[in-house]
């Protein structure tokens, strides 16, 4: 007579295997997030140089990029289309984004950027300059208090960031990000956003210290 399993022992064993397989894919999700970080935080060094450098040859950086149609929501905030223009950061034909930068949190956009700059609106450049949040204890960032600035003289010269590993909580968290602190990403797992920026007196920080 052949040995065979019963239906319990094949249950039994299908639920071993998928615990085994639960098990291991926990510190390998760790680690793919930990990677994808690592690689937002190089990222945001090289916008920062493509920023300065486009500073140095314009005396402004470029604007902000914002809009007030759903189907172009996308595109908020993304990296300026200036960078790619100008062979500060590559190009990339294929999408409606500015460059071949795109967030790995966030596929199909680019970093966000944020600077109390002129702006385009819908396509149309606009008179003013863009109101950033500025906590009040910049550059620390720790108080929930603070103001929008758009002023020229606004202690903040720019922002960049990833909306992180979980894009629709860190949209939830706040309309401050990225320069308040408790809108930041701090460890694996966590929400939040993955950001860079500068003072106007020339200190550039990161979120992730």
């Amino acid at each position: 007579m052949k040995n065979a399993f019963s239906l319990i022992e094949l249950v039994v064993a299908v639920a071993v295997l998928a615990l085994l397989a639960a098990l291991a894919a926990v510190p390998l999700l760790g680690a793919v997030e930990r990677a994808r970080v690592a690689r937002v935080v190089s990222d945001l060094q090289t916008v920062e140089v493509a920023l300065e450098a486009y500073r140095a040859d314009h005396g402004s950086y470029p604007p902000v990029v914002v809009s007030c149609m759903a189907i172009d929501q996308q595109e908020v905030l993304q990296l300026p289309q200036e960078l790619a223009d100008g062979n500060y950061l590559p190009h990339n034909p294929q999408t409606k984004t500015s460059t071949l930068l795109e967030d790995p949190f966030h596929p199909g956009s680019t970093y966000k950027y944020a600077a109390p700059e002129r702006y385009w609106m819908n396509g149309s450049m606009q008179p003013d300059r863009y109101p950033v949040w500025v906590p009040a204890d910049f550059p620390s960032c720790q108080e929930a208090s603070g103001k929008a600035d758009d002023s020229p003289n606004s202690p903040l010269a720019w922002a960049v960031w990833s909306l992180g590993p979980r894009p629709q909580k860190a949209k939830a968290l706040s309309n401050k990000a990225p320069t308040a602190g408790f809108t930041w990403y701090r460890k694996t797992g966590d929400n939040g956003v993955i950001a860079r920026y500068k003072a106007r007196d020339g200190a550039t920080w990161s979120t992730l210290r």
